[in-house]
């Protein structure tokens, strides 16, 4: 319980302050998910994707993932402590067999503090861990983007931080990092869409395929 007590003092502290990003109102597109997630037949095992902006854009994940029920939950502009605030809604409601989480992207960009982001992170991945023991829950490292690429040593830190985190509560570790840049280290910013900061479709392409590499678990049957 340590990592509750922790996230009480901070949530109680007159210094925490939320920025520009983090906790926005997302009933709307709760209510979209669940729209979905009630239109599936729930023939076979759920698989879902929860967290920002990049999770949400991420199209035609069904068509990736066909021995899965898939629900898009991504929220964006959303952090860690928002998946903690609506874990009930987005993640428990739905019963995922598989749990795919990206967050930290916009939580750092907003200026919240490495080590409370992994608090949120740490206290979200031990509730799921005892409340769906049986959930293969995947972390996504947060991504190199263009637009944010003056926080890039920042983001490398955060990721060393995450998978640690991801790791203690059994959860499975994917960084997309290295398959973003070229081998001379410049990122290949033709994996982007025009503000520089969210995938494009030959991104998302790439995500797909270092995933089922790192996880192979998840590549379809053929």
């Amino acid at each position: 319980m340590k990592f509750l007590s922790v996230v009480v003092l901070l949530v109680m502290a007159p210094s925490f302050v939320w920025g520009q990003l983090c906790n926005r109102n997302y009933d709307k597109r709760v209510a979209t998910i669940h729209q979905g997630a009630r239109n599936q037949e729930g023939l076979k095992p759920r698989l879902v994707l929860t967290g920002s902006s990049t999770i949400r854009r991420w199209a035609q994940t069904d068509s990736l993932f066909p021995q899965f029920d898939v629900v898009n939950a991504g929220f964006g502009g959303s952090c860690f402590a928002d998946l903690w605030r609506l874990r009930d809604t987005l993640i428990y409601a739905l019963q995922p067999r598989v749990l795919l989480i990206y967050e930290g992207d916009n939580d750092l960009y907003d200026g919240t503090p490495q080590d409370e982001i992994v608090v949120w992170a740490g206290l979200l991945l031990e509730d799921i861990a005892l409340r769906l023991p049986k959930t293969q829950v995947v972390v996504i490292a947060p991504k190199a983007s263009a637009a944010r690429y003056h926080l890039a040593n920042s983001y490398r830190e955060l990721s060393d931080k995450l998978r640690m985190a991801a790791m203690m509560h059994g959860a499975s570790w994917v960084d997309f990092w290295n398959v973003q840049h070229h081998s001379n280290g410049t990122l290949r910013t033709e994996l982007f869409a025009d503000d520089r900061l969210h995938l494009n479709d030959l991104g998302y392409e790439v995500w797909a395929r270092e995933l089922w590499r790192q996880l192979p678990w998840l590549k379809p049957n053929p």
